[in-house]
């Protein structure tokens, strides 16, 4: 359904930097990455998911690629650690028990709801607006709830603040997602 060529050509290694610079954005370290591929200098959103023990701890990040890539997983890291509203900022003790997930976002396409709710739960994300309200589930949150893509959708207009039948009359997207862990 969604093709996203720059999200087909991240690679493991590419992975490894993102995570690389989402912990020397969360610890501090400004000690310099070497060789960074130019692609990842390349504009694209990305989130930032932290957990610890399997728990949420913060995630955070940039929809729309509004930055270029390592600058959005710095930012977005930052401000998973520090910024998420639903937790307080993490402490020093913390800072080596978090698992690291980026989660690079690929192009925003707009979707109807009767071919979205096909899609294997997993493989798009979703995001919905209409008017002031909009929100989105990365794709792992399928996965990881055990959900369809009926209660997928669901949600992310649960998400967005709306009604969980939203999806009949607002905008929706769908992205193509690389996770790196």
């Amino acid at each position: 359904m969604l093709q996203d060529e720059f999200i087909e050509n991240l690679n493991d290694a590419d992975g490894k930097t993102l995570i690389d610079i989402a912990r020397n954005a969360i610890t501090g370290d400004d000690k310099p990455i070497d060789n960074i591929p130019e692609k990842l200098e390349n504009r694209a959103g990305a989130f930032v998911t932290l957990t610890e023990n399997n728990r949420l701890r913060g995630c955070i990040g940039y929809l729309k690629p509004v930055m270029p890539l390592v600058k959005a997983v710095e930012k977005a890291a930052w401000n998973a650690a520090y910024r998420d509203p639903r937790f307080d900022p993490m402490n020093n003790d913390e800072i080596n028990r978090i698992s690291i997930e980026v989660t690079v976002i690929g192009e925003l396409k707009e979707v109807e709801y009767k071919d979205i709710r096909l899609a294997v739960p997993g493989k798009y994300g979703v995001y919905i607006e209409n008017g002031i309200y909009s929100g989105t589930l990365l794709p792992q949150v399928a996965v990881e709830n055990n959900l369809t893509m009926d209660e997928f959708i669901m949600e992310t207009c649960i998400k967005a603040g709306m009604k969980k039948d939203c999806y009949k009359n607002s905008s929706i997207y769908a992205y193509s997602a690389k996770i790196f862990h």
